[in-house]
Protein backbone atom coordinates (compact mmCIF):
# COMPACT_ATOMS: atom_id res chain seq x y z
CA UNK A 1 0.00 0.00 0.00
CA UNK A 2 0.54 3.36 -0.65
CA UNK A 3 -0.61 6.23 1.07
CA UNK A 4 -0.04 9.89 0.72
CA UNK A 5 -0.91 11.81 3.39
CA UNK A 6 -2.06 15.52 3.02
CA UNK A 7 1.13 16.24 0.65
CA UNK A 8 1.70 19.26 -0.65
CA UNK A 9 4.41 20.42 -3.14
CA UNK A 10 5.46 23.24 -5.03
CA UNK A 11 8.29 24.74 -7.13
CA UNK A 12 9.91 28.43 -6.88
CA UNK A 13 10.33 29.53 -10.88
CA UNK A 14 10.71 32.97 -11.84
CA UNK A 15 10.38 34.61 -8.49
CA UNK A 16 7.49 32.73 -7.41
CA UNK A 17 5.83 29.97 -6.31
CA UNK A 18 4.26 27.15 -8.04
CA UNK A 19 2.20 24.52 -5.69
CA UNK A 20 1.52 21.61 -7.95
CA UNK A 21 0.17 19.28 -5.24
CA UNK A 22 -2.09 21.13 -2.18
CA UNK A 23 -2.98 18.76 0.56
CA UNK A 24 -3.96 15.96 -1.15
CA UNK A 25 -4.53 12.39 -0.20
CA UNK A 26 -5.07 9.36 -2.09
CA UNK A 27 -4.08 5.46 -1.24
CA UNK A 28 -2.91 2.98 -3.85
CA UNK A 29 -3.49 -0.38 -2.46
CA UNK A 30 -1.20 -3.40 -3.11
CA UNK A 31 -2.40 -5.82 -6.16
CA UNK A 32 -4.24 -3.21 -8.30
CA UNK A 33 -3.20 -1.20 -11.00
CA UNK A 34 -3.40 2.58 -11.51
CA UNK A 35 -2.90 5.08 -13.97
CA UNK A 36 -2.78 9.44 -13.50
CA UNK A 37 -4.66 10.76 -15.61
CA UNK A 38 -4.41 14.79 -16.49
CA UNK A 39 -3.54 17.62 -18.40
CA UNK A 40 -0.20 19.19 -18.88
CA UNK A 41 1.45 20.63 -15.38
CA UNK A 42 -1.14 18.62 -13.71
CA UNK A 43 0.81 17.22 -11.35
CA UNK A 44 1.01 13.68 -12.60
CA UNK A 45 4.97 13.40 -13.15
CA UNK A 46 5.71 15.07 -9.76
CA UNK A 47 2.87 12.74 -7.90
CA UNK A 48 5.07 10.12 -9.21
CA UNK A 49 8.41 11.44 -8.44
CA UNK A 50 6.92 11.55 -4.85
CA UNK A 51 6.16 8.31 -4.61
CA UNK A 52 9.22 7.02 -5.59
CA UNK A 53 11.24 9.26 -3.33
CA UNK A 54 13.37 10.55 -5.95
CA UNK A 55 11.83 13.82 -4.21
CA UNK A 56 10.37 14.93 -1.00
CA UNK A 57 6.96 16.85 -0.46
CA UNK A 58 7.12 20.34 1.14
CA UNK A 59 4.43 19.22 3.33
CA UNK A 60 2.56 15.52 4.54
CA UNK A 61 3.80 12.66 4.37
CA UNK A 62 4.02 9.55 2.19
CA UNK A 63 3.88 5.73 3.15
CA UNK A 64 5.02 2.65 1.65
CA UNK A 65 4.44 -0.73 2.91
CA UNK A 66 5.39 -2.11 -0.59
CA UNK A 67 8.63 -2.16 -2.43
CA UNK A 68 8.36 0.79 -4.99
CA UNK A 69 10.53 0.22 -8.04
CA UNK A 70 13.22 2.67 -8.78
CA UNK A 71 12.38 4.37 -12.42
CA UNK A 72 8.78 5.78 -11.64
CA UNK A 73 9.22 8.17 -13.85
CA UNK A 74 12.11 5.91 -15.82
CA UNK A 75 15.34 8.05 -16.92
CA UNK A 76 15.01 10.41 -14.02
CA UNK A 77 16.21 7.00 -12.01
CA UNK A 78 19.48 7.33 -13.39
CA UNK A 79 22.84 8.80 -12.71
CA UNK A 80 23.45 10.82 -16.38
CA UNK A 81 27.15 10.78 -15.41
CA UNK A 82 27.35 7.05 -14.78
CA UNK A 83 27.12 3.94 -17.90
CA UNK A 84 24.60 2.33 -18.25
CA UNK A 85 26.35 -0.74 -17.48
CA UNK A 86 27.19 1.23 -14.05
CA UNK A 87 23.72 2.23 -13.40
CA UNK A 88 22.32 -1.14 -13.62
CA UNK A 89 24.45 -2.79 -11.34
CA UNK A 90 23.77 0.61 -9.03
CA UNK A 91 20.23 -0.04 -8.96
CA UNK A 92 21.00 -3.82 -8.65
CA UNK A 93 23.27 -3.34 -5.26
CA UNK A 94 20.62 -0.67 -3.83
CA UNK A 95 17.88 -3.53 -4.08
CA UNK A 96 20.14 -6.71 -3.37
CA UNK A 97 19.41 -8.24 -6.64
CA UNK A 98 22.35 -10.39 -8.60
CA UNK A 99 24.05 -7.56 -10.50
CA UNK A 100 25.32 -9.95 -13.12
CA UNK A 101 21.60 -11.78 -14.13
CA UNK A 102 20.34 -7.89 -13.95
CA UNK A 103 23.28 -6.87 -16.19
CA UNK A 104 22.51 -9.84 -18.72
CA UNK A 105 19.13 -9.29 -18.70
CA UNK A 106 19.00 -5.23 -19.24
CA UNK A 107 21.90 -5.69 -21.93
CA UNK A 108 19.85 -8.61 -23.87
CA UNK A 109 16.26 -6.38 -23.58
CA UNK A 110 17.51 -3.01 -24.44
CA UNK A 111 19.88 -4.15 -27.33
CA UNK A 112 22.09 -1.24 -27.26
CA UNK A 113 25.78 -3.05 -27.58
CA UNK A 114 28.59 -0.81 -26.91
CA UNK A 115 26.41 1.93 -25.33
CA UNK A 116 26.04 0.25 -22.11
CA UNK A 117 29.52 1.29 -21.58
CA UNK A 118 28.99 5.04 -22.22
CA UNK A 119 27.24 7.50 -19.80
CA UNK A 120 23.79 7.75 -20.12
CA UNK A 121 23.68 11.46 -21.01
CA UNK A 122 24.82 10.09 -24.40
CA UNK A 123 22.23 8.17 -24.91
CA UNK A 124 19.26 9.03 -27.49
CA UNK A 125 15.55 9.17 -25.84
CA UNK A 126 15.23 5.57 -27.22
CA UNK A 127 17.87 3.93 -25.92
CA UNK A 128 17.57 5.73 -22.68
CA UNK A 129 13.59 4.33 -22.26
CA UNK A 130 14.63 1.00 -23.39
CA UNK A 131 17.61 0.87 -20.57
CA UNK A 132 15.37 2.48 -18.07
CA UNK A 133 12.58 -0.28 -19.04
CA UNK A 134 14.67 -3.22 -18.99
CA UNK A 135 16.09 -2.41 -15.77
CA UNK A 136 12.35 -1.84 -14.00
CA UNK A 137 11.46 -5.44 -15.82
CA UNK A 138 15.06 -7.33 -14.13
CA UNK A 139 14.75 -5.99 -10.85
CA UNK A 140 11.38 -7.96 -9.17
CA UNK A 141 9.05 -5.53 -7.06
CA UNK A 142 5.90 -5.70 -5.53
Amino acid sequence: MIHLDRVSKSYRIDGYRRTVLDDVTMYFEAGHSYGLLGVNGAGKSTTIRLISGAELPNRGRILRTTRVSWPLGFANGLHHSMTGRENVNFVARVYGENERAALEFVADFAEIGPYLDAPVRTYSTGMLARLAFGLSMAIEFE
